[in-house]
């Protein structure tokens, strides 16, 4: 399943700093989504998670070690963060 406006909305989060610095700060993908819509790009916070998750399936062992290893790779837009409790 693809969201094109979510994969549009990724595509310019990678060519404009600014906007990659605003994603940075957002504290959840709901806001991610947030601030997707005031750029005109109309997904949500479950999309995003649906997006990664098809994503990494699509990774090989080798390269989701790297990931499992805790280090951050270029074009990941965000990290994944273990909460315990």
């Amino acid at each position: 399943m693809s969201s094109q406006p979510l994969e549009d909305f990724l595509k310019c989060v990678k060519t404009n700093p600014e906007l990659r610095q605003r994603c940075s700060e957002c504290h959840s993908l709901d806001e991610v989504a947030v601030l997707g819509r005031s750029h005109g790009f109309v997904f949500s916070g479950i999309d995003i998670v649906k997006h990664q998750a098809e994503a990494t399936l699509r990774l090989s062992d080798q390269e989701l070690a790297p990931i499992a290893a805790g280090v951050e790779l270029e074009g990941h837009l965000w990290l994944m963060r273990i909460v315990w409790g």
